[in-house]
């Protein structure tokens, strides 16, 4: 299922060039900053409570590996990359994805604002 969505959100969003666009301040970093954001992407859709709670799932045999990569971050490695990354590449990716949610119709306006709803029971349906 997690593979389905994740191909979905790639489909409709084009979401590996948005995450070619997020950089970090270190220089030479052996886990991607990609694998980061796919990991905390990953504790947000499997709704996992904190970062060491998704690298237990990290940690399972060939769960994450296909989505994430071979190097798999672990819990202080997530908080310190997130310290340092470049926020005006988390906002073109948030606004990129805004305005495909928008073309779609999939975000209502009222008022002059964007309503969005999420069954959280229901979200590889």
């Amino acid at each position: 299922m997690l593979t389905r969505f994740c191909r979905y959100v790639d489909k409709v969003f084009d979401f590996q060039s948005l995450l070619g666009t997020l950089t970090d301040g270190r220089r030479q970093p052996r886990i991607s900053t990609v694998a980061v954001f796919l990991s905390v992407m990953m504790l947000f859709t499997l709704r996992r409570g904190s970062l060491n709670a998704v690298e237990q799932d990290l940690r399972m045999p060939r769960r994450m590996e296909g989505l994430v990569g071979p190097r798999l971050p672990s819990a202080d490695t997530l908080g310190r990359v997130y310290a340092l990354m470049d926020s005006e590449s988390l906002r073109h990716m948030l606004a990129a994805v805004n305005h495909r949610l928008k073309r779609n119709k999939a975000v209502g306006t009222i008022g002059g604002l964007r309503i969005a709803a999420v069954d959280g029971h229901e979200f590889f349906r």
